[in-house]
């Protein structure tokens, strides 16, 4: 299959590779079009972040995967000088195109989508919820923080196992609840998330005010919190997969099965 070059900005796609390398050593997965580029990086198999910036012009929709050799390139000194890159499919390729000062270049790989592994959970981690709620960021955190404070409190003064400690979220009522529990069947709207995703995803998607939503996953009682923020021209989006009640355990993540993305 071949596509017509898309010329990125060299910026952008150092700055979307380099900070979502930052969640992921593996390969990434670049996401094209129509109108914006997404870099995305999945971390163990309940986490997914992605940077997305506008594009300059319109784009077909096209997945792409940057091994982890290609993406350590293009965030490294060799790359601060390229002033032109254009990102195609040349046959079973990814082919990028670049010119600095002095010359111009083509690098290739594989494009095997089965590079990027993800969870089976993996388009409902990509998809942004319907009525999120906007947050202050110190709210959120300090809340998360509390919960986690609670978790350790149990830990020592009840001798709970870490493996049944877990942050329920809960989005019932029309707001949002996070609290520190054992793993327990919830009611209705109420999910546990593993403590150290969400320390992980405050620290990434930082902002004033965030948006945050919750997926319910159609098999079992299993759902994606996703947070998003704007940082300087890009959206961040983080989605949490929750821990199962049925599954008892936190540590260390569950070995679940791994997908390749659609397309």
């Amino acid at each position: 299959m071949n596509s017509s070059p898309v010329e990125i900005d060299s910026k952008v796609m150092r700055t979307g590779l380099r900070r979502a390398m930052t969640r992921s050593r593996d390969t990434l997965l670049c996401m094209l079009g129509p109108a914006s580029i997404r870099f995305i990086g999945v971390s163990g198999l309940r986490m997914m972040v992605s940077w997305e910036h506008t594009l300059t012009g319109p784009a077909a929709p096209q997945f792409y995967v940057f091994p982890a050799l290609v993406t350590h390139l293009l965030t490294g000194p060799a790359s601060e000088d390229l002033r032109h890159l254009t990102l195609s499919m040349a046959g079973k390729d990814v082919s990028l195109g670049m010119i600095n000062d002095h010359n111009q270049y083509q690098l290739r790989w594989r494009a095997d989508l089965h590079q990027f592994m993800t969870p089976p959970e993996f388009a409902q981690m990509l998809a942004v919820p319907k009525g999120m709620l906007t947050l202050n960021y110190l709210s959120l955190s300090d809340a998360a923080h509390q919960a986690v404070a609670n978790l350790v409190n149990m830990q020592s003064m009840q001798n709970v196992p870490p493996e049944k400690l877990a942050i329920l979220i809960d989005f019932s009522s029309s707001h949002l609840t996070l609290n520190g529990r054992t793993i327990i069947h919830g009611a209705s709207g109420a999910f546990y998330f593993d403590p150290r995703l969400i320390i992980r995803a405050l620290e990434i998607v930082k902002a004033n005010t965030l948006r945050v939503g919750m997926t319910l996953l159609p098999v079992g009682h299993r759902a994606v919190l996703t947070v998003l923020a704007e940082q300087d021209n890009w959206r961040v989006q983080c989605a949490l997969l929750s821990v199962g009640a049925e599954t008892q355990r936190l540590y260390p993540l569950p070995s679940e099965q791994l997908t390749a993305p659609p397309g």
